[in-house]
């Protein structure tokens, strides 16, 4: 007898909701095609979103390329972090996310879930056929960008890079100021190894997301008072530890008591659930679950999923709600060579007396030639004190070089 699962996605399909894409040729698992009502459903959604995070919050909204090049997935450490085990049976081929084959099994190494698929006895579970090595696998879809080139490009597996890549502009349309917040709703591409689990891990899906820049220094919410006293089912990392369940406690005693990490995390974990609750979900089903140490994404200081509880498959993420620093932005200025920062004046003007050293190069280059450029970099790294003397020396690649004092002067 079908489940409510299955009952549900069958209903689904035959009232013009969700079809399989290519069915007529035997279709592709995580890939689904909307019908006219699942369409309209799903543009329902997105303007809902948009009415909260847009009209309401006040964030604007951009688009960007669903294609992006090598390099900024390299900076972002995409190529290198975003990955599954993979494991594949050596009788029938088929592929398997090795760590689902382990109830409780989050976030160990790839050698430890190869020796947990070797010593365990678990098998194929399509064929019951012996399992190969545990490899790393990476998620994005990859291309080549432009005909004939050489130049490789990657589906995007979230609309965030977008974001950060053109933060210097975003800035300026700011008026420079900190903080500011923007969103995006659009595809996000992701080649997952097996998924098994209808329209809950899809190769093609749409993200709505929201990249906010706040001073690093201040992490307070104007509007926290708004949810403040709102009573959330939160699940943090020692609760889990622990083995313990979620607790309902009041946002403002969360951020207090160090559970959630400041007021604009907190802030955005209410919105999310006020979100959540409008568009229909059951309070009841609903939780936050903190990512716990060993799990935490590379680029996060604290992350919270928003989960709901469902028959078949149980606790699922929906949200992903993370403080990502400002890893991004300083990963992609060293790959760009951009220089993406915010200048943010002092409350109060603050006098700080600098030293400007200026190295007289029509002296030093006739004695030093083609080294003359590197002796001054290095003059003008010394210490005032060591540059008002009458002879200043310096090391340059394990050479001494000693030059008289008139060819410098400190302003």
């Amino acid at each position: 007898m079908a489940d409510l699962y299955e009952k549900v996605m069958d209903i689904a399909k035959r009232r013009g909701f969700l079809w399989p894409s290519f069915e007529i040729y035997g279709g592709s698992a995580g890939f689904y095609d909307y019908g006219p009502l699942g369409t309209g459903m799903k543009r329902k959604l997105e303007s809902f979103w948009r009415r909260i995070y847009c009209i309401e919050e006040g964030f604007h909204e951009i688009e960007t390329t669903l294609i992006g090049i090598e390099s900024v997935f390299d900076a972002s450490g995409h190529l290198k972090c975003f990955t599954d085990p993979i494991v594949v049976c050596k009788e029938c081929g088929e592929a398997f996310r090795a760590d689902h084959l382990f109830d409780d099994v989050r976030d160990i190494s790839i050698p430890e879930i190869d020796k947990l698929v070797k010593t365990s006895g678990v098998v194929c579970p399509a064929c019951g056929g012996e399992l190969g090595d545990v490899e790393e696998y990476n998620l994005m879809f990859s291309t080549h960008i432009g005909p004939g080139s050489k130049r490789r490009g990657y589906l995007r597996p979230e609309t965030a890079q977008g974001i950060f890549t053109n933060f210097e502009r975003l800035l300026r349309f700011y008026g420079g100021k900190l903080p500011f917040g923007v969103v995006q709703i659009g595809k996000a591409f992701r080649n997952e190894i097996s998924p098994r689990q209808g329209v809950i891990r899809l190769r093609e899906f749409t993200q709505a997301e929201l990249e906010l820049f706040v001073h690093p220094n201040d992490k307070k919410h104007p509007n926290f008072d708004r949810f403040s006293s709102e009573r959330i089912p939160l699940l943090p990392a020692q609760n889990q530890i622990k083995g313990e369940d979620a607790v309902e406690m009041k946002l403002k005693d969360a951020v207090e008591n160090g559970i959630i990490a400041h007021e604009v995390l907190g802030y955005h974990i209410a919105l999310c659930w006020d979100f959540l609750i409008r568009a229909g979900l059951d309070p009841k089903k609903l939780r936050f679950r903190q990512h716990l140490p060993e799990e935490m994404a590379h680029y996060a200081a604290d992350c919270w999923d928003a989960e709901a509880l469902t028959e078949r498959f149980g606790w699922i993420e929906l949200v992903g709600i993370a403080d990502r620093t400002d890893y991004d932005i300083k990963a992609h200025a060293l790959k760009s060579g951009k220089e993406l920062k915010v200048f943010c004046e002092y409350e109060k003007p603050k006098k700080k007396t600098i030293v400007d050293v200026r190295v007289d190069m029509s002296k030093l280059g006739p004695l030093f030639k083609e080294e003359s450029s590197k002796v001054a970099d290095a003059i003008k790294k010394l210490p005032k004190e060591e540059l008002e003397k009458d002879k200043i020396k310096v090391e340059v690649d394990g050479k001494t070089f000693e030059v008289d004092g008139g060819v410098v002067e400190v302003v």
